[in-house]
């Protein structure tokens, strides 16, 4: 399989992590045209990718010689290839994506413009005859070399000068934009343009002018960068995922300009990021010079569509210093929680141990769960990279702990719950830390709550005996939970489906929180006195769509070592663990080892002195 032939790097990548897996399912058994040069090549191994390893049937048609991509890709039963000759042989073809010289840079200027053109009629044939949906990627320099402060919108443009030979890119991509639309209007078929910043991408092959001080920097070695104006940047997950959006989700036949999250800057913005991130390390000077033929770029018209960057500028550096370090042991990335991370694990670990120490005195069985298990089971402790724990029980000792729990805990922690907590609606009960501040986004908004650095206690609930009991089981669980996580956060339902969208906004509207929150919780714990129950479901959890699975799994408890401590995990832990996670031993893709949440707000007051042990 391809999977097994890409290193990390391409694997993160070809995983698309930043794209919901809802949207990438509507590409499911479609076949799909691509053309172009480096970035193309990663979009075919992305979606054969995505065929192999998440089944999502998609055919890959590569059109040119894919003599140079890897085997495994070229052997596989999802992948083909089809010179330009042949093209008009194709019957079938749902998409057609033309990546063109987006990000390249042609050396032959005359020989690859006759190319381009003599590409695009043939690729257009193909479209006009299939009625294919078409994307089309270009890239900024179509504005021009733009203003130093300019930030340019779709249907802005900086003069060309065609005297100046710097600029025959910008005008093959300017021409390239032109001709598909010539195209579109005699053959009839759907284009959206896609216009990214300049594309970084780990192990991608994509070449930009920061390689060699991004090198440099990894080794620890001097480097200059030339300063000039602004310039937008997109990692190449962002890229996909626009690409993914416009095929379904966007208006088409329209333009839109793609970068990444705050990732618009100059050289010398980008020297400071690599020099807070790596220290000495980047030995980077800057010099005056010529300006890349590039500009800054809007994305408010893309954003307004729903389709926001995920990637930050830092983090796509970092990921693409790491591709050049000589070492890359565990591919964790440098600069997470900015430098809190390790003290916030040892918070962390400090409430297991006294979760450990109640539930030993009052005889409540527990086990370490989710990424907490994970962690335990793969990495004999924390995921290097996760900011929060886990643990699991069994109704009747989650009821039983939860009854004793304040009065056990040292002074600084709370239990918090939706009865020792009145504004808060979490479907499970939390440990927080006094004195401290942990917010996302979803939690920020609710500064009427203890938002303390915190620790999740799920409980596995009992469900129906029979398939029919436990899906309707798992649908009023989800309803509900709808219910009340939409009134607590004052935004509308939309999963894709209008009638059911309508009937739970209904609800929201119509029912108080508090009864909502009310009918959760009697949902989740529907069959909490059923004797002979066969099933457990995660009711609390981000598992809840995983289903039941058999209750005698969490049965026994055998004790595994956590940072240096014996905790308890399922001694059936692989089974439970392949439920949960499929494959658990294979690592998470690289981009997302930034911790589980997008920290907005960290505050770890005195427990910062625990970085200085």
């Amino acid at each position: 399989m391809l999977k097994d032939r890409l290193n990390e790097f391409e694997a993160d990548w070809a995983a698309m992590p930043q794209v919901e897996k809802e949207k990438l399912e509507k590409l499911n058994h479609k076949t799909i045209l691509v053309s172009g040069q480096a970035l193309a090549r990663c979009l075919c191994y992305a979606l054969v990718y995505q065929s192999e390893s998440r089944g999502r049937g998609i055919r890959v048609i590569y059109a040119g010689d894919a003599s140079d991509f890897y085997e495994e890709c070229q052997n596989s039963e999802w992948f083909s290839a089809a010179d330009f000759n042949s093209l008009n042989e194709l019957s079938k073809v749902d998409v057609l994506i033309h990546t063109g010289f987006c990000c390249e840079t042609s050396n032959r200027f005359s020989k690859d413009f006759a190319e381009q053109i003599a590409r695009v009629h043939s690729l257009a044939a193909v479209a006009g005859r299939t009625k294919a949906q078409v994307v089309l990627l270009s890239d900024s320099r179509v504005y021009g070399s733009g203003k130093p402060n300019r930030v340019y919108a779709e249907n802005e443009y900086a003069p060309l000068d065609n005297t100046d030979v710097t600029m025959q890119d910008n005008q093959l991509l300017r021409t390239m934009e032109g001709l598909w639309r010539c195209e579109q209007k005699e053959q009839d078929f759907s284009l959206t343009v896609l216009r990214t910043g300049i594309v970084l991408g780990a192990k991608s092959g994509l070449r930009t002018f920061l390689d060699s001080a991004l090198n440099a920097v990894a080794n620890g070695k001097a480097c200059t960068l030339t300063n000039g104006k602004r310039l937008s940047f997109v990692y190449i997950t962002d890229v996909f995922r626009t690409i993914i959006f416009a095929l379904t989700e966007l208006k088409p036949n329209e333009t839109y300009n793609t970068a990444g999250l705050n990732s618009t800057a100059s050289a010398g913005m980008i020297a400071a990021i690599l020099h807070d991130v790596y220290g000495d390390k980047a030995q980077i000077t800057l010099t005056d010079g010529a300006d890349e033929n590039a500009c800054a770029v809007s994305t408010g018209k893309l954003e307004a569509n729903g389709c926001t960057p995920a990637v930050k500028l830092e983090t796509a550096l970092e990921l693409c210093v790491l591709s050049y370090a000589p070492d890359t042991k565990d591919m964790q990335l440098p600069n997470t929680h900015d430098g809190r991370l390790d003290a916030i694990q040892k918070m962390q670990l400090a409430y297991l141990l006294e979760v450990d120490r109640i539930c030993r005195k009052y005889n409540i069985k527990y086990f370490l769960g989710g990424g907490t298990l994970l962690g335990a089971i793969r990495h004999g402790g924390f995921i290097p990279w996760d900011d929060d724990s886990d643990i699991m029980m069994l109704r009747e000792d989650y009821d039983k702990f939860a009854k004793i729990a304040q009065s056990e805990l040292p002074a600084g922690m709370t239990f918090q719950s939706g009865k020792t907590d009145k504004n808060c609606f979490y479907e499970f009960n939390k440990l927080r830390v006094e004195n401290t501040f942990f917010a996302t986004e979803l939690a920020r908004n609710h500064k009427d709550i203890n938002i303390g650095i915190a620790f999740d206690i799920f409980c596995h609930d009992k469900t129906a005996n029979s398939r029919f009991g436990q899906k309707l089981h798992l649908a009023l669980t989800v309803f509900t939970r709808a219910l009340v996580l939409n009134k607590w956060n004052h935004r509308k339902v939309d999963n894709g489906s209008r009638l059911q969208s309508a009937v739970t906004n209904f609800f929201v509207r119509l029912f108080p929180l508090r009864f909502s929150y009310f009918l959760m919780n009697h949902t989740i714990s529907f069959f909490k006195r059923k004797k002979n129950a066969r099933y457990l479901y995660d009711g609390m959890g981000r598992n809840v769509y995983n289903g039941s699975f058999d209750a005698s799994v969490l049965d026994e408890v055998i004790y595994k070592d956590f940072e240096g401590y014996p905790l308890p995990v399922p001694k059936r832990y692989d089974e439970y663990l392949t439920f949960l996670y499929g494959d658990y031993m294979e690592l998470a893709p690289l981009s997302t080892r930034l911790g589980c949440h997008e920290i907005l707000q960290c505050d770890i007051g005195k427990f910062d002195l625990l970085n200085e042990e």
